[in-house]
């Protein structure tokens, strides 16, 4: 597992902050980079240490997905540098907007990879494709062995910020609020009616069963993950970060995830990461299509 997954004390939640293996750095590129091009299954490959399968990129994917990667245009660059003063006060806030689009999206991505390897058996909605998607960011739904009963839908939240905790009390605990008291079921029956069609053997019946499992209090829980900087680790490591998570969403612990990846800066370390899926991006292009260069 590229990623380092290391439990700590919490009084507000099952809590664990993550890391990069810099040994293991480039299968967790390859495995984001076969995400963004909407190859999940060769994601999956990846991240067990199996070989990935050839499948060619579809249309014009490749340039998309490292537009995305980019996070500001170039043109707003130009600007920044260039321009007069008013275009270079629009550009520097439609760049700020970019790179946290791009951020987001990306520690999105990982997050996903995270709950994959924490729940091998368990489907989830795949990463979002677009940069300002609004709402949660995925569901996770668990049955039994037998595949007979369900046994937790999670809903997930995802957040990279330099500054995280006014964001989760504002933002996050706000969404999370709206749903416990019902302003967003239109919202989540869509998404999870959805997932649900990607499960095998599931009859209609039990797809229904599922979609009123949401409501039960004993089967819906949350998770929120945040990327930030190293600097917001306090003596007692990033718990403070999601403190309030047990008033917000109360029942027993196990209800609630919460996890912390720190980089030195959290926008410096997602622009590194960004440049090298993207570059990956490229490679797998090439080598699926010797014709391409990019």
């Amino acid at each position: 597992m590229p990623i380092l997954i290391t439990p700590r004390p919490s009084n507000e939640c099952e809590f664990t902050e993550w890391s990069i293996r810099d040994s293991e750095r480039s299968q967790l590129v390859s495995a984001l980079a076969y995400l963004y091009i909407q190859q999940e299954e060769n994601a999956l490959r990846v991240i067990s240490e199996l070989e990935p399968k050839k499948r060619p990129p579809k249309g014009r994917i490749v340039d998309n997905v490292i537009a995305k990667l980019a996070g500001p245009k170039q043109i707003d660059l130009d600007l920044l540098h260039n321009g007069t003063p008013k275009e270079k006060d629009q550009a520097k806030n439609r760049t700020r907007t970019a790179i946290w689009h791009r951020d987001g999206l990306l520690f999105q991505h990982l997050s996903w990879i995270v709950a994959r390897r924490a729940a091998p058996q368990a489907y989830m909605t795949s990463p979002h494709v677009r940069q300002a998607d609004k709402g949660f960011d995925g569901f996770i739904i668990e049955f039994d062995e037998t595949h007979s009963r369900l046994e937790r839908i999670i809903l997930c939240e995802d957040k990279a910020s330099e500054d995280p905790r006014p964001l989760i009390t504002k933002s996050v605990w706000k969404e999370i609020s709206e749903i416990r008291r019902g302003d967003r079921d239109d919202e989540i029956l869509a998404d999870l009616t959805t997932l649900l069609k990607g499960v095998p053997d599931l009859d209609n019946e039990a797809k229904e069963e599922v979609v009123d499992a949401i409501f039960w209090e004993n089967v819906r829980q949350f998770r929120v993950s945040v990327a930030t900087s190293e600097d917001h680790r306090s003596a007692d490591g990033f718990d403070h970060i999601l403190r309030g998570f047990e008033t917000i969403a109360p029942g027993p612990i196990t209800s609630r995830m919460g996890g912390v990846i720190a980089f030195g800066n959290v926008r410096q370390g997602l622009e590194n990461l960004a440049k090298e899926v993207a570059e990956k991006v490229r490679e797998i292009a090439k080598l699926e299509d010797p014709s391409i260069v990019r």
